[in-house]
């Protein structure tokens, strides 16, 4: 039984907190998390959030911890303006303003996380949130750090695998443990630091499995009028999915560990770190093969009578390996206060597997179905170099400058490899510096940048053709001559950012950036059905660059009893690359070109925050947040899968050894939607969360309950994919232990 877990870890967890209640303490497990603290590592001089001219949001402490979710995308999400593009509980990277993909750059303490996860949805970000730290989200000109394409942002994780100090003691740890009822979870995280002399080190693990998730409902979407929403399922009684509650094909199996080591003298470091991360996690949607199909083609890709045919669900079993190093010198030449080089290599597989026949929810692998199919494979190889040099003061400017170096071979090979054979390699070069004058600091950024992107076009139309090979009945597609496989870009990008200091409270920020993204492989050479959009992709070698004119403007208070920002952002993108329906199918896949059409984003950001702390009752904060995206084609019409709006309200106490929280968040209805595009029903949203911290001897522990979705309301994601197959977990209770020794 679920609960069963749940039941065992809760007595076990009462009895130990009941035979220490002597050692109470009021501060146990209290991190500081405050913007006046927190320094962010991604900035030049890592300065914290306040002191800095950035705008950069930071999740770390006690905050990060209520917020830990099996994707980076899921503990994200509550964060202003940031959503998840959900592909099932395996799988969400985030997506700040309405942007995802590759215009939002996923880092690991400022180096690519070197996966798959860019171009497809359904590829996991190959890192576990139980073992971050901190999580840096920035916009603004310091995103030109790390690429001219990250016009929607960058997120940076900081999990401090390579060690850049000396450790206080010869050996130190942490932990985490918990289980939950919705999927009956199994997680954990063991982390040891520890070093003598100059000599540092760190390991790391991390263990997670989860079974199929309950929901409230089915988990088709139902229509009632299929017409006008071009998403009409005609199957066969067997092929109903999810009548038990029960999403299928939503287990998630994860493990990664982790090995840093490094030398630590009186100007520097230098140290290595070797990491494996291992995953498996089902796709929630089904797809078929087959010809008895009967298709509208004014109808999007999910509009079929599929007659006879079976359903296919298919999962993903992915291993990375990743290797890096990074050396930091104090003072290594005149004008230089100090310097950083990173190198980072990542070797990236995973296979994408269709079972075969009717579902069996004990899955145990891919051994246990068989395959009509051979799987799909996609292997990523990428190597990353990167040198900043932070300059010292000169005329009042001070920040950094430096260059970075990429390569990135991708390689996919199968029935559903969408994209050809391909290598990206970049070379740049970038600055930012900041001023201040008086009340006012102003920040300039400028990046400069070099990329070429080369297509194995023949291997691509050979490998489909060895898969085709014995399938009278395979609709090969439509007829696409690629006239070139190798396009090379020159890329310029600048920002001009300031804030302006009004009084001791209160400040303003203003932030105009044009930035040049150059078309990834994918959007370029593209040939093949995707599974994760539903769709045979082709893409278009004559794409040009994407232009952005944006500018952000913020108003802000800090500092007191009352805390308050307001972002409002506009983005001019010429020449928006996205996939646009053509209205034709193959094999119940929507044919999606790549196109270019200029559009334009804009949207609202609001957050505020009441201490009321000393009271007789204990200390209280009160929350209250609002967002607002709107991405338009400049032509007319709608961009898909933008994120609704969202309000949401919240409040936290504190009282000695005991912490609580209740969340309340309404996410709107979505009915401004692209053409064969689904409308998404609003929801609401109730959660909970009690923690209670005890120590043993001197090391602080806390045990934990959480209460998610306590309504138990179904609940769709926009910004999914799978939003009309996979909606949100149900009513979900989690128990956990964390502490130290």
């Amino acid at each position: 039984m679920k609960k069963s877990l749940l039941v065992l870890s809760i007595s076990c967890a009462l009895a130990t907190s009941w035979a220490m209640a002597d050692d109470e303490r009021d501060d146990v497990l209290r991190h500081s998390a405050d913007l006046e603290t927190i320094r962010v590592q991604a900035l030049p001089l890592r300065r914290t959030a306040l002191e800095s001219a950035q705008p950069v949001d930071v999740l770390a402490g006690e905050a990060l911890d209520d917020r830990r979710g099996m994707t980076l995308g899921e503990t994200l999400q509550n964060q202003p303006g940031v959503h998840s593009s959900y592909y099932g509980p395996g799988s969400g990277r985030p997506i700040i303003r309405g942007l995802g993909g590759p215009r939002v750059r996923i880092l690991e303490d400022g180096l690519s996380t070197g996966d798959a996860s860019a171009p497809s949805d359904d590829h996991a970000v190959s890192l576990d949130p139980m073992l971050i730290d901190q999580i840096e989200i920035l916009r603004g000109p310091a995103t030109l750090l790390y690429g001219s394409g990250a016009s929607g942002g960058v997120v940076n994780v900081i999990d401090n695998r390579i060690p850049e100090r000396l450790p206080g003691e010869p050996i130190a740890g942490r932990f985490e443990v918990r289980g939950d009822t919705v999927a009956d979870e199994r997680s954990g995280v063991l982390r040891l630091d520890g070093g003598g002399g100059q000599f540092a080190w760190h390991l790391d693990g991390t263990w997670r499995d989860t079974d199929d998730y309950e929901i409230p409902g089915a988990a088709r979407r139902e229509f009632e009028d299929h017409d006008e929403q071009h998403l009409d399922h005609e199957h066969d009684d067997d092929h109903d999915l999810a009548d038990d509650g029960i999403l299928p094909n939503s287990f998630v199996d994860n493990r990664s560990g982790t090995l840093g080591a490094s030398w630590i003298g009186d100007r520097g470091f230098i140290g290595g770190a070797f990491r494996v991360f291992e995953s498996e996690y089902g796709i929630p949607a089904p797809h078929s093969h087959g010809e008895d199909e009967d298709h509208d083609d004014e109808h999007a890709s999910f509009d079929q009578d599929h007659g006879d045919e079976e359903d296919e669900f298919a999962f993903i079993d992915l291993e990375q390996r990743s290797w890096n190093l990074k050396a930091g010198l104090d003072q290594p030449l005149p004008g230089v206060a100090r310097s950083t080089f990173r190198l980072g290599y990542n070797d990236y597989t995973h296979r994408e597997i269709e079972m075969e026949g009717e579902y069996d929810e004990d899955h145990d692998g891919d051994d246990d179905h068989d395959h009509d199919h051979e799987p799909t494979v996609f292997d990523v190889q990428t190597w990353q170099s990167r040198l900043v040099l932070e300059t010292v003061p000169t005329a009042g400017w001070e920040g950094a400058i430096g260059v970075q170096f990429d390569s990135e071979e991708f390689v996919a090979v199968g029935e559903e490899a969408f994209v050809a054979p391909n290598e990206t390699d970049s070379l740049a070069a970038f600055t930012l510096q900041e001023h201040r004058f008086g009340d006012v600091t102003l920040s300039l950024g400028a990046r400069i940048e070099r990329t070429r992107v080369e297509a194995e076009l023949d291997l691509h139309d050979d490998d489909h053709e060895d898969e085709d090979h014995g399938h009278d009945d395979h609709d090969d597609g439509p007829e696409v001559d690629f006239d070139t496989d190798q396009r090379d870009f020159t890329t310029f990008s600048a920002s001009l950012g300031g804030i302006w200091q009004m009084s001791e409270l209160w400040h303003s920020s203003l932030n105009v950036a044009h930035a040049q993204r150059a078309p990834s492989a994918t959007e370029l050479f593209s040939n093949g059905p995707h599974l994760a959009t539903f769709s045979f992709e082709i893409g278009d070698p004559g794409l040009d660059r994407e232009q952005t004119l944006s500018w952000d403007l913020g108003l802000h208070r800090h500092a007191t009893a009352f805390d308050l920002d307001v972002n409002v952002f506009h983005k001019q993108i010429d020449d928006f690359i996205y996939l646009a329906d053509t209205g034709m199918e193959v094999e119940g896949f929507a044919v999606r070109r790549a196109v270019q059409q200029d559009a334009t984003f804009y949207g609202l950001e609001v957050a505020a925050a009441w201490q009321l702390h000393g009271t007789t009752l204990g200390d209280f904060d009160l929350r209250l947040g609002y967002d607002l995206v709107r991405g338009e084609l400049d032509a007319g019409g709608d961009l898909p899968r933008i994120s609704p709006q969202r309000l949401s309200s919240g409040i936290a106490w504190h009282s000695g050894p005991w912490r609580a929280g209740l969340e309340w968040q309404r996410v709107f209805r979505q009915d401004r939607v692209a053409d064969f595009e689904t409308e998404t029903p609003g929801y609401n949203l109730v959660n909970a969360r009690f923690g209670y911290a005890f120590s043993l001897g001197e090391r602080p522990y806390e045990l934990y309950l959480s209460g998610r979705n306590l309504g138990n309301n179904e609940a769709r994601v926009h910004t999914s994919f799978l939003r009309d197959y996979a909606p949100l977990p149900g009513r979900n209770f989690r128990l956990g232990l964390r502490g130290t020794f």
